[in-house]
């Protein structure tokens, strides 16, 4: 796990900051390319909605959430 947190640090995908409560803690933070890289995948999300469900109705929708919540449970049901 640390080994990858450096490489994203090195990457400047993330940073580490000090805890101000707590020297010996740190926050793990986006930086310029963690953030950059956020920005495209919102980008990417939004023209992904619009592009694929803007002609489902909003009931449809909400059924489409209920079955993945419940598909959700059961992998973690059977997880633990």
């Amino acid at each position: 796990m640390i080994q990858v947190l450096s490489k994203l640090e090195v990457q400047h995908f993330i940073k580490r900051e000090s805890n101000p409560n707590n020297h010996r803690e740190f926050f793990i933070v986006l930086a310029e390319e963690g953030l950059a890289y956020q920005a495209l995948i919102e980008e990417s999300d939004e023209e992904f909605v619009e592009k694929h469900y803007t002609d489902i109705d909003l009931e449809s929708l909400r059924n489409v959430i209920k079955t993945m919540k419940k598909v959700n449970e059961s992998i973690s049901k059977s997880l633990k």
